[in-house]
């Protein structure tokens, strides 16, 4: 993760953000008003003990848990972690878990590391575990990548490695390093959009990808595949929320950079966010964070609404968690974890958060200044049961040694249960079959006159899991022939929408003018209006409606 620490009087930023906190915070908690939409949206998350209580003292490799937690070292930077010949890559970032067959899983951990040939060319590795936690194997899974950062798990179990630089890419690769694409063991996805990336995630339900951008002004992004879950094409948006939180979706217009303006400067309606850094998806929940005001978003993807679930800014000085980076949910109780990016200023020692479920922000983990005083928290994530949880130490250095070098910790204890045992082999790509449900209402009185004037008005209503949803309308009545020897169907009105979400929407049938002579001409008492519906999967619905017009 870049950093960008800023000092004004000899304070460092974590210390002019809680100053400033003392005096202006506490009123832009209780108010929630502080003149903007992002501003404006309430912090629900307080301070507490959280669900484990107080640290304790530091423990053999240094860190300071609750009662009940140890800790083991699992890599660190440079050493052959074996079985094969593995020196565990540099700069260690954003990691994921991935379940394997035999009962164990899979960790993978990105580089943040400039690609030179032969000495930095690895984007991201991958440790295998058995189900008793040993490490059975290592090995890299992404090369010749720059400055890779954060990233996302797919539910299709590959890795989203994202680039952090300023023409940088999504890549995709497989926890195994076994499927190819193209022949290759990686491929890259700039119809995701060419940025500076952070991290990703993706929405099952929706089919869709969210990425943050790690900029003082980036922009929350997301990706609507053409032919989900093949990332290779699709339309990429940003957010512009609104003052009552609501999120507008607005296409970007050259969303590779082939131009001269930059990705996230194309829609000037866009929402700047304060350095978008973690991101991930959990309960129908798209959680990301930002490190210069010290909060942790939740975007709705149903309802397309953003919410503030932490801000350390107006919470003062009490607040636990500072300079909001990499975050993670536990996967058996919906807790975040979110680590601390102090930006190689470090005033005291660097901690893993949680926020719970029941809205208290509480430290988990610290390491103290000795051996990380300039180093960063990154990468917290679970195994896929939920038992251990996984974070890295990117620089961290000790006594006697002249390098710093990252370091990757495991922490297991007694993690509380609090969620239903998840399916234990979910299909997570399998192919929707389930049609769109689908409800046409008629609005007003429907009337010839009104009909001829001003159209008639329609409410479709859609539900489906596999957005968006493409609806077909089209209203026709049977009419007389022109010298009155029997009807024929005549087409009163045609519409196409796009429905982006489940739920409703008004749509106006209006009739044009060659229709409207043939009305004014000859009457008609019955017409129907068709509807169909096609979800992104393929499934139809159709529905006829019949409408009398007096």
């Amino acid at each position: 993760m870049s950093d960008e620490v800023t000092e004004t009087g000899g304070l460092t930023r974590r210390d002019a953000l809680r100053a400033g906190a003392g005096a202006a915070g506490g009123l832009a908690f209780a108010s929630g008003l502080l003149g903007n939409a992002l501003d404006a949206m309430a912090a629900p998350a307080v301070v507490g003990a959280g669900p484990y209580g107080p640290l304790g003292s530091p423990d053999a490799n240094g860190l300071r848990l609750p009662a009940g937690f140890t800790s083991r070292v699992i890599a660190r930077s440079t050493v052959d972690i074996g079985p094969r010949p593995y020196n565990f890559h540099i700069l260690p970032d954003g990691m994921g878990a991935y379940k394997t067959d035999d009962g164990g899983f899979i960790l993978t951990s990105n580089s943040e590391a400039p690609y030179f040939e032969g000495i930095a060319d690895i984007g991201t590795g991958a440790i295998r575990f058995d189900s008793n936690f040993n490490v059975t194997d290592a090995y890299p899974i992404l090369k010749r990548t720059h400055i890779n950062c954060a990233g996302g798990v797919t539910p299709w179990k590959t890795w989203l490695s994202c680039e952090e630089i300023d023409e940088g890419k999504v890549f995709e690769c497989d926890p195994w390093g076994q499927k190819t694409w193209n022949g290759e063991t990686q491929i890259a996805h700039p119809a995701m959009g060419v940025f500076k990336h952070e991290a990703c995630c993706v929405d099952p339900a929706g089919k869709q990808v969210y990425l943050t951008e790690d900029v003082g002004n980036g922009c929350l992004y997301r990706f609507t595949p053409t032919s989900y879950p093949d990332l290779q094409a699709g339309k990429l948006e940003v957010a512009s929320v609104q003052e009552d939180g609501k999120v507008n979706w607005i296409e970007v217009p050259d969303p590779q950079f082939t131009g001269p303006v930059p990705t996230r400067e194309q829609v000037p309606e866009a929402t700047r966010f304060r350095r978008g850094e973690g991101m991930w998806f959990d309960a129908g929940v798209v959680y990301f964070a930002t490190t210069q005001d010290d909060r942790v978003y939740a975007y709705h993807p149903e309802s397309t609404f953003l919410e503030v679930l932490y801000d350390g800014v107006a919470l003062g000085d009490d607040a636990p968690l500072h300079d909001t980076d990499n975050v993670t949910a536990s996967p058996i109780s919906g807790d975040l974890y979110v680590c601390e990016d102090p930006g190689g200023s470090a005033d005291e020692g660097l901690q893993v958060c949680l926020i719970s479920t029941e809205g208290e922000a509480a430290a988990f983990c610290e390491v103290s200044l000795q051996g990380h005083s300039s180093s960063e928290l990154t990468g917290p994530v679970f195994d896929p049961t939920g038992q251990r949880l996984y974070f890295s130490s990117q620089r961290a250095r000790f006594a006697g040694e002249s390098t710093a070098l990252g370091i990757v910790y495991e922490i297991s204890g007694p993690f509380r249960k609090t969620r239903k045992d998840p399916d234990p082999d979910p299909d997570p790509v399998a192919v929707d079959k389930a049609k769109p449900k689908l409800k046409v209402r008629t609005l007003g009185r429907p009337s010839l006159k009104r009909l001829i004037k001003r159209g008639q008005p329609f409410k479709i209503e859609v539900r489906d899991e596999s957005l968006p949803v493409a609806v077909d309308l089209k209203l026709v009545a049977p009419i007389r022939k022109a010298r009155g020897r029997g009807t024929v169907e005549l087409t009163l009105s045609r519409k196409k929408i796009r429905m982006n979400k489940s739920g409703g929407k008004h749509v106006q049938m209006k009739v044009g003018d060659r229709v409207r002579r043939k009305l004014r001409q000859r009457q008609i008492a019955q017409a129907k209006l068709v509807v169909v519906a096609t979800d992104a999967a393929g499934n139809r619905t159709k529905v006829v409606k019949p409408v009398s017009f007096r």
